[in-house]
C-alpha cells in the first residue's frame, strides 16, 4: 500500500505540469497527457481505497502533496525555506505518521 501512496502522490502532482504548458502553448497533446495522468491516478486510487479507509488515506495524499510541493520549492526552484515551512514539514510528517 506504500508503494501506491508514493505513486499517487508523484502522478497527482505531474498533471499540474502539463496544465501549466497547456495554457502557455494551447497545444492539446499537453491537454490529452494531463487527462491520462488524472485516469492513471483514479485508478491508483481505487487500488489505495479497496486496502484502507478512504478518510485516512485520502488525508495522507494531500499532505504527501504539499510536502512535495513544498520541497520541490525548496530544492528545485530555490524557494526559501522558512521557519514555518520546516515546523509545517515536521507537523506534515507526524500527522502522516499519526495516520497510518
Amino acid at each position: 500500500m506504500n508503494y501506491y501512496l508514493f505513486i499517487a502522490t508523484v502522478i497527482a502532482l505531474l498533471p499540474l505540469y502539463f496544465i501549466k504548458k497547456y495554457i502557455q502553448s494551447n497545444q492539446i497533446l499537453y491537454l490529452v497527457i494531463t487527462m491520462i495522468l488524472y485516469f492513471l491516478l483514479m485508478l491508483i486510487y481505487i487500488k489505495l481505497f479497496e486496502h484502507g479507509e478512504l478518510s485516512s488515506l485520502y488525508t495522507i495524499l494531500q499532505i504527501l502533496q504539499i510536502l512535495l510541493v513544498l520541497l520541490i520549492g525548496v530544492l528545485i526552484f530555490n524557494e526559501s525555506l522558512t521557519l514555518n515551512k520546516v515546523i509545517g514539514i515536521i507537523l506534515g510528517l507526524v500527522s502522516v505518521y499519526l495516520l497510518l
